[in-house]
């Protein structure tokens, strides 16, 4: 990773011109002068001519926004280069600037009412999970920019002669809502210019050496929908419409090197909430209980919608379900495997794997069963296969094979459980791949057979990596059972780091998530600051309750062993009684406060 500055010449700039804010570029001959009447964007339009003034650089347009008092252009102004796909550059937001709309508007020059929404944006760019790029459309997989041609195609240039036409997947492209504004402009080659598309999830590259006659490019992105986006137990199940919570593509690329060609292989999977409406609201319970809302008709109805959409991109369904088959989570295991009765579809096979029954004790090679039961959707479904010449990598020479099915795969959060079984259905693709391409010599059946020792390196980091991300944006903190991901075994420093990730979660979960999901509906634009008020109470909400434990605690301990200790109670007895007192008042203060939860959960202004 560098700083783009360093490598990326700056060729889009900005200036205000009276009412009129005007987008240069030095290399593309439309601008776009937006007119504004100090509030909103009134007109969008083109006009001739390359950039000669003295506008403020920026690297793309990350959207148009609408905070309490005034309106603002958002725009990447610092970014790191992570690496190439095909020689197209991939990059990582580092800093969105903010130019209000009033006549004479200074970069970052925000209007104080705004400053804490501002903030709230902030916390969210800051993650450092929005990537971008002028030359790859990084909404849609590889095989899908073929099936849609939006890449690979001859209908526009950029500066490096890298041919690009994007036709972004508005699902993927997280920024859309706020961009969706230059759809109307009327210039198609303009859009294609202006229209930046940015993913929320993560994008690594690395180079490997297989051995000495084949190298490769490893690849991994992960690309979070925008349209269920959303924070632990303050989003669960689906819409209305069918949309998933925590719904992400995960493409695997391993792009190998031959004499002629480059060999694309690409593979997907998905994650994704259980398709159908369930709440888990918080109630500072470790687990708080999960209830089903609306009868079977109406989720059988939003379950098949689910299925109706993803079977449109890959029509066989590999669906694996991780949750415990006890307690709350058995009661959703059992409605949803109800459910895939009940839409009856032949095209989806569904797979119930108790994932703690079966690796209990460590025994993470049972996972091999998981794999056994679904070895033959596997083959079936397939992945993507395409060479491409090294002396022009604009043309696709050859599609040798397409992906059809997809492994769609959920536990409670689609996060740990998740991430394992994801990697072990990953490297049993890649060493097919390998296996195909004479790399390897045989393939065992293992759930986890090493890959090239250098390959298995890079495999390992960038799984766990992906984990970490996919699990922060959702819990607040990095996954757990990584040490597995990133070792091949469990550990007792990876079980003490899953302890602490355990309860930070429990405390972000309940007290912060409210907040939490304020600023992700904020940057999604739905949350609008004219008619909803965002009200941030004085005191937070964990303040309020250890506050209230320790008081109630102390009362408890001060008063109670008058009750038990008589005077003569000697030294050591008395220590042991009053911490015995001690800890049962503790025990009673938080049960109590757990009664009244609802005064310490902050609830988010939108509606889950």
């Amino acid at each position: 990773m560098v700083d783009a500055k360093q490598v990326i010449p700056f060729k889009r700039f900005v200036e205000f011109q009276g009412d009129k804010i005007r987008l240069y570029s030095t290399e593309f001959n439309e601008q776009l002068l937006i007119q504004t009447n100090g509030k909103s964007i009134q007109k969008v339009a083109i006009e001739q001519g390359l950039y000669k003034g003295n506008g403020t650089p920026f690297y793309a347009l990350y959207g148009y926004i609408h905070l309490k008092k005034s309106s603002y252009l958002m725009f990447v102004t610092k970014a790191n280069l992570i690496g190439q796909i095909l020689q197209r550059k991939i990059l990582q937001v580092e800093e969105i600037s903010y130019l209000p709309l009033y006549p004479g508007g200074v970069m970052n020059n925000i209007a104080n009412e705004d400053l804490e929404y501002v903030a709230m944006l902030k916390s969210i760019i800051n993650t450092k999970t929005l990537y971008f790029s002028h030359e790859y459309d990084l909404s849609n997989s590889i095989s899908q920019m073929l099936a849609n041609a939006s890449s690979f195609s001859n209908q526009f240039f950029t500066s490096e002669s890298l041919i690009y036409n994007k036709i972004p997947n508005k699902r993927f492209t997280y920024n859309y809502p706020l961009v969706s504004f230059l759809e109307d402009i009327g210039s198609q080659s303009a859009l294609q210019y202006w229209q930046s598309v940015f993913i929320s999830g993560t994008v690594m590259i690395k180079y490997c050496r297989l051995s000495s006659f084949a190298d490769c490019n490893f690849i991994l992105i992960s690309r979070r929908e925008n349209l269920r986006s959303g924070k632990r137990f303050v989003q669960r199940g689906c819409d209305d419409d069918g949309n998933c919570t925590n719904f992400a593509e995960t493409e695997q690329i391993i792009i190998l090197d031959r004499k002629d060609v480059f060999l694309v292989n690409s593979f997907v999977q998905t994650r994704g909430s259980m398709p159908f409406r369930w709440k888990q609201t918080p109630s500072l319970k470790w687990s708080p209980k999960a209830d089903i809302l609306g009868d079977k008709s109406y989720n059988g109805d939003l379950c098949k919608k689910h299925f109706q959409q993803q079977m449109k991109i890959y029509p066989q369904q590999i669906l694996i379900n991780l949750i415990d088959k006890k307690g709350t989570q058995k009661k959703l295991g059992d409605y949803y495997t109800q459910l895939i009765s009940y839409i009856q579809n032949p095209k989806i096979k569904y797979i119930w794997f108790d994932f703690h029954h079966e690796c209990r004790n460590m025994k993470y090679e049972n996972l091999s069963k998981l794999l056994n039961q679904i070895t033959e959707e596997l083959k079936k479904g397939g992945y993507f296969v395409a060479e491409i010449p090294k002396n022009n990598v604009n043309v696709i020479q050859k599609v040798i094979q397409t992906q059809s099915g997809v492994c769609r795969t959920n536990c409670m959060d689609c996060l740990d459980r998740t991430n394992v079984v994801q990697g072990v259905v990953a490297r049993n693709i890649l060493l097919n791949i390998l296996f195909e391409n004479k790399i390897i010599a045989q393939l065992s059946g293992e759930a986890f057979q090493p890959l090239p020792s250098d390959l298995e390196n890079i495999f390992r980091d960038l799984w766990t990596r992906n984990a970490d991300v996919m699990s922060f944006l959702y819990s607040g903190t990095g996954a757990l059972k990584t040490d597995f991901t990133r070792t091949g075994k469990r550990t007792f420093q990876g079980s003490l780091q899953d302890g602490k990730n355990s309860v930070m979660r429990y405390v972000i979960n309940n007290f912060y998530d409210g907040d939490n999901q304020n600023s992700v509906d904020l940057i999604l634009g739905k949350i609008d600051l004219t008619k909803q008020q965002i009200k941030k109470p004085k005191f937070q909400g964990l303040h309020k309750f250890v506050f209230l434990f320790i008081l109630l605690t102390f009362l408890f301990a001060s008063y109670a062993p008058q009750y038990i200790i008589s005077e003569e109670t000697s030294g050591i007895t008395y220590f042991i009684v009053q911490t015995f007192v001690l800890l049962i008042g503790g025990f009673i203060s938080f049960r109590a406060l757990q009664t009244f939860n609802k005064q310490f959960i902050q609830k988010p202004v939108v509606e889950q």
